[in-house]
């Protein structure tokens, strides 16, 4: 269960957006990015969810996504979240982040990346997670914190002498991050997450009690170049740690088990470039992905690991403003990495190597829409430009991925 946490977890890590380098403008989100191949390398208010200092630079600034249209009758759409973060004075700003289990992002905003609540039984997954974030400028350099928390429960009370059993889940995080002008050229972002995920299951004496908590650390450096008035370069690199453990008690007297959740190590870096000419800007570059589970042996299975190598990862995108109120953007996506797996038993090891690419959709086009201080920016559904004179009358979705935003005066 947990490599196919992890494997999806790696895959999207590979297409999460981590930096920025050109002129700062209120407006975006994760239509945007992903409308330019979810570019690691441009500036958008999504980054916000990453590295809570952002927010003294998007200040007075309402945003969030509306999601994909995947699942929009059954649960209102995909990767819905909403943001809001307000200047009280020169130096300080405070604001607030909603995000769901859905959420598309990483850091304290993500729910039980790992999938913990679940290995225990009778939880409910979490959902609903708020974030509060401040900021503080200090001359040249803006200082963010954040805490989020979340947490569902679970009981059941049959009557009689059966007692009363109890499941619940939680997840706590903080983070930190800190963005300071080194010189006029070369700004500095660095950012570190701790987030804490845990579950339990309680039933009446002497059933078997269970304990699951995760342990996740996610820091990253970015350094933005501007090596002249066209061109920025935007080197960057993420690293994250996990680990856990699984606790049993069972038996009269109680007896307690412990066992080692897997242990999770990524590396994520890159070097990308903005040339941005008046209205047009191209963005994108090579990065490289290191990522490895491994699981000591237990009752429950033998010693393994699966490592991933992911190079090169492309994304590259560009964005053109064809006037005062439509954007248009072309995005393409591409990698090729290797996969090993191994699986140790009675002293013997068993290897599996594969190539791997990532399941992205290649080619992605995106719009933006700017109506005043109002901005409404969408991935468009590629069949709908396949289809031609098809969408008179058409069932099919014209835009993919929503994001809305507005900046107050």
């Amino acid at each position: 269960m947990y490599k196919r946490y992890f494997l999806v977890f790696v895959l999207a890590l590979c297409l999460m957006p981590l930096s920025f380098a050109q002129k700062l403008e209120k407006t975006g989100g994760y239509a945007r990015i992903l409308g330019m191949g979810n570019n690691p390398y441009i500036q958008d208010p999504f980054f916000v969810t990453v590295n809570p200092a952002w927010g003294a630079y998007y200040d007075h600034f309402l945003f969030g996504d509306l999601g994909s249209t995947a699942g929009a009758f059954a649960s209102g759409g995909v990767g819905q979240f909403a943001s809001v973060n307000f200047r009280l004075n020169k130096d300080l700003t405070l604001g607030a982040l909603l995000t769901r289990n859905d959420f598309n992002g990483f850091g304290i905003a993500r729910l039980d990346p790992f999938g913990v609540v679940g290995s225990v039984p009778g939880t409910i997954a979490l959902n609903n997670n708020l974030e509060l974030m401040g900021t503080l400028m200090l001359g040249n350099t803006a200082v963010g914190i954040g805490v989020a928390y979340a947490s569902t429960t679970n009981e059941s009370s049959p009557g009689g002498t059966a007692g009363t059993t109890t499941s619940s889940a939680s997840q706590i995080g903080f983070n930190l991050g800190i963005i300071t002008k080194l010189t006029s050229d070369i700004k500095l972002d660095l950012g570190a997450s701790l987030m804490m995920p845990s579950a339990s299951f309680e039933p009446p004496s002497p059933g078997i009690k269970q304990e699951a908590s995760n342990t996740i650390i996610h820091a990253e450096a970015r350094l933005f170049w501007n090596h002249s008035s066209k061109l920025s370069f935007v080197p960057t690199v993420n690293f994250i740690l996990a680990s856990g453990s699984q606790d049993v008690v069972s038996g009269t007297p109680p007896a307690a088990t412990s066992v080692d959740l897997p242990s999770i190590m990524v590396l994520f870096t890159g070097l990308g470039i903005n040339y941005k000419v008046g209205d047009f800007l191209l963005a994108g570059g090579p990065a490289l992905v290191y990522a490895k589970v491994s699981q000591d042996s237990t009752l429950l299975g033998p010693e393994s690991s699966t490592t991933t190598f992911i190079f090169p990862l492309w994304n590259l995108g560009i964005e053109w403003n064809m006037n005062d109120w439509f954007v248009a953007r072309l995005g393409y996506i591409a990698s090729t990495g290797k996969q090993t797996s191994e699986t140790t038993a009675g002293g013997v090891t068993s290897e599996t190597v594969r190539t791997v690419f990532t399941p992205a959709p290649g080619a992605t086009v995106g719009v933006g829409f700017r109506l005043g201080s109002f901005s409404l920016d969408a991935t468009v559904n590629e069949d709908v430009l396949r289809q031609g004179f098809a969408n008179i009358g058409g069932i099919g979705a014209t835009f993919a991925y929503l994001s809305a935003s507005y900046a107050l005066p």
